[in-house]
């Protein structure tokens, strides 16, 4: 509870030392601030995503073709697009609320929007429960206490989401805030390199290790980690 204090209080005070800001610039991409929580005001000043982005960029070709699975702003994308050069990309986002600020995002960088579906990754296809925090970033399928609201939200597999796509993609980008544990490993065969943040505080340890082993077992060997993003390339 203190240390949220102290958070808030920082937020505060950021949001008032930033009052004209409008946009941030994290890797020579430009996001907007418009309609962003106080909260990830500063945490989008103070860097974002900045060394998931750079994974990306070391692991990464312009000859890979990509379904991103939790695009949130667009960050990821933009990063794909402008620094590796990646023109076959596909974002998948389950909370429709961002989906203006993504548009946005790319209109300010001058990059077309490429193919977005707003939808729930899962392991079926379906309907999900899906909380809305305030925090864009904390927002998923997993109640969480500092949601704002639940929707009901369309929700595809992995296999669907491919068979729709105009190219067939060999990377998978994911960040679903937990909901990682609930994707059926053979899902995972269907690409050549994985990017995946694992979130064992929401799942459990024991769930984040055994997703891991999972994918280990189909023939990925781990090339990097940072944090808690581990980036995979399946043995030729």
């Amino acid at each position: 509870m203190i240390l949220e204090a102290i958070r808030n209080v920082r937020d505060v005070g950021f949001e008032i030392l930033t009052a004209g800001r409008r946009t941030v610039t994290v890797r020579n991409i430009t996001l907007s601030l418009d309609t962003v929580s106080r909260r990830m005001r500063y945490v989008m000043a103070r860097g974002y995503e900045d060394q998931d982005a750079a994974l990306a960029s070391r692991f990464l070709s312009r000859h890979d073709k990509v379904l991103e699975a939790g695009s949130a702003l667009g960050f990821m994308a933009l990063n794909c697009m402008i620094d590796i050069g990646i023109e076959d990309y596909c974002m998948v986002e389950a909370n429709p609320r961002l989906e203006a600020s993504m548009r946005e995002n790319f209109r300010l960088n001058r990059i077309s929007l490429p193919v977005l579906k707003t939808v729930a990754v899962g392991p079926s296809d379906g309907s999900i429960s899906f909380g809305i925090s305030q925090n864009f970033w904390s927002s998923s399928a997993l109640r969480r206490d500092n949601e704002a609201e639940r929707l009901t939200v369309p929700m595809l597999s992995i296999p669907t989401i491919i068979s729709d796509l105009p190219f067939k993609p060999n990377v998978l980008i994911m960040d679903i805030e937990g909901a990682e544990t609930s994707i059926p490993p053979n899902h995972f065969e269907l690409f050549e390199k994985l990017i995946i943040e694992f979130h064992p505080k929401l799942t459990g340890h024991a769930e984040a290790r055994e997703l891991e082993r999972n994918i280990t077992r189909r023939g990925f060997t781990e090339l990097d980690r940072t944090g808690g993003t581990i980036a995979f390339i399946k043995a030729q």
